[in-house]
């Protein structure tokens, strides 16, 4: 149905509220996002189809000095405009990979059309995240992580009964040029197109 070319013209806006007390390396505070896109109508293009999303983190100092905990929710939802039956599967939420569920490919945690592998998205995501950091030597830390989440076919369908997740160790260095971070997460409940096989994000 994708098949070829499409010119998709959108507008977005976001309301962003911030209270860390450090941009690099937070521990007190939170920042929330709200965030909206609308494509189509009266901005043109081929697509018709709107997205809303809500991301928030929260930080706390740890039970000693220099540890950290960080947690952080985001969910969204996607759907088509003026009688368009669906998203483009591009524009569509998929899960897995650096900065969502480290224990999985990049973006194979997503519904499949039935009798296929291949991820196609979906128009519902909600995703957490709880992550505990130490430090080691100075820019480096070691740090423990949980991740879960899942994405649904239909918008506003949040399945929290059905859902994927890992947890996982990481390294955490900040150097001059940017900050690096290396995960390996593993796995826990996940379904059928998936492994028990841990991987390196």
């Amino acid at each position: 149905k994708e098949k070829g070319d499409s010119l998709i013209s959108k507008v977005g806006a976001s309301l962003t509220y911030d209270t860390r007390n450090n941009n690099n390396l937070p521990n007190r505070g939170q920042r929330t996002e709200l965030s909206g896109e609308l494509a189509g109508g009266p901005f043109g293009g081929e697509k018709d189809f709107y997205k809303l999303e809500l991301n928030s983190s929260w930080y706390f100092k740890g039970f000693f000095e220099g540890h950290i905990l960080e947690l952080t929710g985001r969910a969204g939802v996607a759907g088509g405009l003026s009688g368009s039956d669906s998203v483009p599967f591009f524009e569509r939420y998929y899960l897995g990979g650096i900065g969502s569920l480290r224990g999985y490919k990049f973006h194979d945690v997503s519904p499949r059309d039935p009798g296929y592998s291949e991820p196609v998205g979906g128009d519902t995501f909600w995703f957490g995240s709880a992550e505990y950091s130490v430090p080691i030597i100075e820019r480096l830390r070691f740090a423990v992580f949980y991740d879960i989440g899942t994405v649904a076919v239909d918008s506003y369908d949040f399945q929290f009964s059905n859902y994927t997740d890992n947890w996982g160790l990481g390294l955490r260095l900040n150097l001059p040029i940017g900050p690096l971070r290396l995960d390996y997460g593993i796995p826990i409940n996940h379904d059928q197109y998936n492994s028990d096989s841990g991987r390196f994000q």
